[in-house]
């Protein structure tokens, strides 16, 4: 009888990944790649590769984050709330999710206090990016009822 039971957390799981790949699509990958081009790889080229590649991957991070916090938000819209009010409120919890991940990366580790304070900057520079083109993707998505 044990394996009669159905798991809804697993249903969950498995829903919420297929989500978020489907959400993640919504990154423009040509603006990602022109951002990196411009800004992100003259940031970072005279760093080691290891702290090189550390720095992409947080960033990276940062992007899908953000986007996809952006989407989440995009919620608010049907309260009335406007694109300000919200990236208003949104900003009090991105510094403070902009510093964990870097713990979690362990930037402060990895690179000097220089460096290390222009990556801040960039990431900074990128949440506020990718949380705006998420919430105008979510809100677009949620007027056609696709989210």
């Amino acid at each position: 009888m044990e394996n009669n039971i159905v798991s809804f957390e697993t249903h969950v799981r498995a829903r919420e990944a297929m989500m978020r790949e489907k959400l993640l699509s919504g990154i423009d990958r040509q603006e990602v790649h022109q951002y990196y081009q411009n800004v992100i790889r003259t940031s970072i080229e005279h760093l080691p590769l290891l702290q090189r590649y550390i720095v992409e991957e947080y960033l990276a991070e940062i992007i899908t984050f953000f986007f996809m916090q952006g989407v989440d938000a995009s919620r608010e819209y049907r309260l009335g709330r406007t694109d300000k009010e919200i990236e208003r409120d949104a900003m009090k919890r991105w510094f403070a999710s902009i510093y964990t991940l870097s713990e979690d990366y362990r930037l402060s580790r990895h690179l000097n206090e220089w460096d290390m304070h222009s990556i801040s900057i960039l990431a900074e520079d990128l949440a506020g990016r990718w949380f705006r083109h998420g919430l105008a993707y979510g809100r677009k998505r949620r007027k056609l009822r696709l989210l």
